[in-house]
């Protein structure tokens, strides 16, 4: 069964969603150690009553995924389309570390796409609101010390650019490192008003481009599964903001019908992460410096030499005390290419089963702010 909104191959509902499938399939690709148990790092899924579920079962459901999109690019279906949605929720809810932020904005444009069979002009505005959501917040959860610290200062200033310390240190330069957050914020607002868009979404391309160089194999490399998320966005500003050469109106048609849950998921609930009751990887919070952290603590790395990889004997803080320490978010990172999901409950989840499987190496868990 065809679906309207992919009708024609140059449908802009239909290049968005061959887009998003190749996109999708090449970060599963580099990122498959997290689909599957074939890894050291714990799952944690959204109740205890899942882990039962066996390992072939996660082997299985990724190996649906993969067919599903795969299929989608080469043929679009209404009920292959709803199975993937259906498919990436069970991954998510087996294993809540796979729910990034490319994960949800991805299956959120699934959804979006289901719900709209009908009123095929309604999804690149509600997708152009997706897009205001993720810059806004992307852009306000920058506007914190952490983000000067980690991030401007040590992994662009020092990492990227080989600016000596003394001068990165200098008051202007370091909050000069404000302006990317406002950059960001300020070209998501802009994205809503016709007489901003073009201007808004080709100053976003050129933030894109830099963090592709940022990240890429000239750059800090390491983080080459971030490439084709930035790549994705690139094309989605140009297909929805740009190809046309005529602005489009987002709100208030995007918040009909099926859109009030769209405001509500997108604009409303992120704003509530800033005080904790709503959670990081969906409010946008990517690279903002201020996430919770787990830090684990080894008086006796022979005790679990699997983990020795990550463990690190450099502590500035002296947080551990002279041993050896793993922070998870590097251990998720170095591992599978994707960090682990930045919530307390997923950290105790983890916590309990390292505990248990390490349970003569001495680990003391130790939690931070950010």
């Amino acid at each position: 069964m065809t679906f309207k909104p992919f009708l024609g191959s140059k449908n802009t509902n239909a290049l968005i969603l061959k887009v998003i499938f190749l996109s999708w399939l090449l970060t599963k690709w580099m990122t498959r150690r997290i689909w599957t148990t074939g890894r050291l790092l714990p799952t944690a899924p959204i109740c205890e009553y899942l882990d039962r579920v066996p390992a072939i079962a996660h082997v299985i459901l990724f190996g649906l995924s993969i067919a599903a999109m795969i299929w989608l690019i080469i043929s679009s279906n209404k009920y292959i389309l709803i199975g993937l949605l259906v498919i990436e929720i069970c991954l998510c809810s087996l294993d809540q570390n796979r729910l990034t932020p490319l994960e949800y904005l991805y299956c959120f444009i699934l959804f979006i796409y289901i719900i709209y069979p009908r009123h095929s002009e309604l999804i690149p505005i509600s997708v152009g609101l997706l897009l205001v959501s993720t810059y806004f917040y992307g852009g306000l959860c920058k506007l914190n010390d952490g983000f000067l610290q980690v991030i401007w200062s040590r992994m662009i200033l020092r990492g990227f650019l080989k600016i000596p310390a003394d001068v990165a240190a200098q008051r202007w330069l370091y909050y000069s490192g404000y302006l990317l957050g406002i950059t960001e914020l300020l070209g998501g607002v802009g994205l809503l008003f016709k007489r901003t868009q073009a201007r808004s979404a080709l100053s976003l391309i050129i933030m894109h481009l830099f963090i592709l160089v940022f990240l890429g194999p000239f750059g800090l490399k390491g983080y080459m599964t971030l490439w084709p998320w930035n790549i994705a966005m690139i094309l989605f500003l140009y297909l929805i903001f740009l190809k046309k050469n005529e602005a489009i109106a987002i709100l208030p048609q995007a918040a009909k019908g099926w859109g009030k849950l769209i405001v509500i998921c997108w604009i409303i609930l992120p704003a509530f992460s800033f005080w904790g009751y709503w959670d990081n990887n969906l409010s946008s919070k990517l690279w903002s410096g201020n996430v919770p952290r787990m830090i684990i603590c080894i008086r006796d790395t022979s005790k679990c030499k699997p983990l020795q990889r990550f463990c690190s004997k450099k502590d500035i803080a002296n947080i551990c005390h002279g041993q050896a320490k793993i922070e998870l978010l590097y251990w998720a990172g170095s591992e599978t290419g994707v960090s682990a999901y930045s919530q307390m409950r997923t950290y105790h989840i983890m916590q309990k089963k390292i505990e248990a499987q390490y349970t003569s190496a001495g680990l003391t868990f130790v939690y931070l702010d950010r």
